[in-house]
C-alpha cells in the first residue's frame, strides 16, 4: 500500500522540477535575449587629473572595471582633465550633463559646500584605514549623499584613494609656523584657510602649472599629490627640499559624480555595478599608490632631494590649529558639526581597537 501512496508525490515532485527548470530556462534566455538585443549605454567620464599620475589611473579604472563587470553593457570612456571642459569645471559638467561622470576631489567645492573637504582630505584629518571603516562600516557614504542631495546628481561616493602626500616642495626649509609667513604657498581647500591664517599668501593652480610657478618663482612653495605622481610632474627638478609626512593631507579620496538622469537610465542591477566597481578602485587605488610611492620616495633621494621630517612639535601644532578651525565651524554649520562629530568618532573607535592590537616593530 506504501508503494502505491508514494507513486504521486514522486509524480508532482518531477512536474515541479520540471516546471521550474522550464522557467528558469526561460528567465536566461529572455536575460540572454534582452542582452543581445540592448544597444550598450555609453558614458564619458572626464577628471580633473593629467594623464599618467595615479590619481588619473584610478579614474581610468573605474570605467575599465564598470565596463567589464557589465559585459560592455554599460561602457565608460575615461578622459583626462581639459578633454571636454576644464579640470575645476567637472562639476558643473556633470550636473548639467555635459558629461556622464565627473571623476574629482570634493575639496575643490569648497565654495559650494563648506563641508565637502572633509569627503576629500584636511589637515590631521582621517588615515586610510579609518576612512575606510567610516565609508564602508559607517555613516560616510549616507553623508556624502546627504551633501550633494540638492544637485543633479545620481551618485556620489568615493572612487580612488591615495595615502599620505608630501607635505610641501619648496627652495628653502618649512620647520616652523612661522616659516609660513609670507610664503607664496600653492594648494587648496581648508589647508589654504589655515596657511592664510598663519600669514601665508594662498594661490589655487591646477596640477599641470605648479612646475612652472615654482620654476620661475611665482611661488615659492606648494604641495600637490603623492610621492608618484610628484615624482611624475617632476616637483624634484624646481625644489630642493621634500618635507614629509603630509599632516596637511594624511589620505586623499577621490570621488565621482554622476549626472542623475544617467543613472536613473541604468537598470538596478548595472546601478550596483558601478558602485561596486568605485568601492573597488577605492581599495586597489590605495594599495597601489602605497607600492609606487614607496618606489618614488627612492628616486627622489638618488635624484638628491633633500627630504626634511617633519618634527613631532610641529606636526602636533598643525594639528591643534586644524581641530581648533573644525570646531570653530562646527559651532556655525550644523552638517559640518554632523560630518566631523562622525569622522572623529569612528577615529576613536580606530584608536581604542589600536591601543590593544597595534603591532610596533
Amino acid at each position: 500500500m506504501k508503494k502505491y501512496i508514494r507513486i504521486p508525490f514522486i509524480l508532482l515532485a518531477v512536474i515541479f522540477t520540471t516546471i521550474g527548470c522550464s522557467e528558469e530556462s526561460s528567465e536566461k534566455e529572455t536575460i540572454a535575449t534582452i542582452d543581445q538585443n540592448q544597444a550598450p549605454i555609453e558614458w564619458r567620464l572626464q577628471s580633473s587629473w593629467p594623464a599618467g599620475i595615479e590619481i588619473q589611473r584610478q579614474a581610468d579604472s573605474f570605467a575599465e572595471k564598470v565596463t567589464e563587470m557589465s559585459g560592455g553593457r554599460l561602457n565608460i570612456t575615461s578622459l583626462p582633465s581639459g578633454s571636454v571642459v576644464g579640470g575645476l569645471e567637472v562639476f558643473d559638467a556633470a550636473e548639467n550633463g555635459v558629461i556622464d561622470v565627473a571623476h574629482s576631489a570634493s575639496f575643490y567645492w569648497i565654495g559650494k559646500e563648506p563641508v565637502a573637504p572633509l569627503f576629500a582630505a584636511i589637515p590631521a584629518g582621517l588615515s586610510p584605514t579609518e576612512y575606510i571603516m567610516w565609508l564602508y562600516h559607517g555613516d560616510g557614504l549616507d553623508l556624502w549623499k546627504e551633501m550633494y542631495k540638492d544637485y543633479n546628481f545620481g551618485f556620489v561616493g568615493a572612487a580612488g584613494m591615495n595615502n599620505t602626500e608630501i607635505f610641501a616642495w619648496s627652495n628653502k626649509p618649512i620647520e616652523s609656523l612661522d616659516d609660513f609667513k609670507g610664503l607664496k604657498f600653492r594648494t587648496v581647500g581648508i589647508w589654504g584657510e589655515i596657511l592664510a591664517k598663519l600669514g601665508a599668501s594662498v594661490m589655487t593652480l591646477p596640477g599641470a602649472e605648479i612646475y612652472g610657478a615654482l620654476d620661475s618663482g611665482v611661488i615659492d612653495a606648494a604641495e600637490f599629490a603623492n610621492p608618484e605622481s610628484d615624482y611624475i610632474t617632476g616637483m624634484h627638478e624646481v625644489a630642493k627640499y621634500a618635507h614629509v609626512p603630509g599632516i596637511h593631507q594624511p589620505t586623499s579620496m577621490m570621488e565621482i559624480l554622476i549626472n542623475k538622469d544617467s543613472w536613473d537610465k541604468l537598470t538596478p542591477d548595472l546601478q550596483k555595478i558601478v558602485e561596486e566597481a568605485a568601492k573597488a578602485t577605492t581599495i586597489e587605488g590605495l594599495g597601489n599608490s602605497l607600492a609606487k610611492d614607496a618606489d618614488a620616495l627612492k628616486k627622489f633621494v638618488e635624484h638628491g632631494t633633500e627630504i626634511i621630517r617633519l618634527s613631532p612639535e610641529f606636526i602636533e601644532d598643525i594639528s591643534e590649529v586644524a581641530h581648533d578651525l573644525y570646531k570653530e565651524k562646527s559651532k556655525a554649520d550644523p552638517f559640518f558639526k554632523k560630518v566631523y562629530e562622525s569622522q572623529m568618532e569612528t577615529r576613536d573607535a580606530f584608536r581604542y581597537l589600536q591601543d590593544y592590537m597595534e603591532i610596533k616593530y
